[in-house]
């Protein structure tokens, strides 16, 4: 295996226990985050999505705001999915699209934006984007974080 690629492995566990020992955060306040890096979303201490950023204040806003579409707010999106999903409305043979433009779909995403906003969040800086891209597949998978999915469409 390639060093460089090893040391990168072996460098995700003392990541992982600066991610889960960082402070918390708020949306209403990030001063102190870092600017990039990996970030969870936690709701009642249980951490639900792990992401990633180049830019992390402004994507965490972006996330939980009212006006986001499901390309820059998909966390909540997929929790409004679960939601929808929950109260019986077929999701999975709808495109995204299709789905936000659905009155009870809609409602449920403004929810789910809401819901995040008040979500609190750690993080970790991670400069490099490689090490980001492994870090936050390895970060959701340590965490069993139940709305990162990694399957493409």
């Amino acid at each position: 295996m390639n060093k460089e690629f090893q040391d990168m492995i072996n460098s995700l566990p003392g990541l992982q226990d600066k991610l889960e020992n960082s402070r918390s955060f708020k949306r209403d306040n990030l001063q102190g985050m870092p600017e990039c890096g990996i970030y969870v979303f936690y709701k009642d201490e249980k951490p639900l999505f792990v992401g990633r950023s180049d830019k992390m204040k402004k994507r965490i806003m972006t996330q939980a705001r009212k006006g986001s579409t499901h390309h820059s707010a998909p966390f909540a999106f997929l929790l409004a999915r679960n939601k929808a999903n929950a109260k019986g409305m077929d999701t999975e043979n709808k495109k995204r699209d299709e789905l936000v433009k659905d009155p009870m779909f809609n409602e449920l995403f403004i929810q789910s934006k809401e819901e995040v906003s008040k979500m609190s969040i750690k993080c970790v800086a991670v400069e490099d984007p490689i090490i980001q891209t492994i870090f936050q597949v390895y970060a959701a998978m340590q965490l069993d974080t139940p709305y990162n999915k990694f399957e493409t469409h």
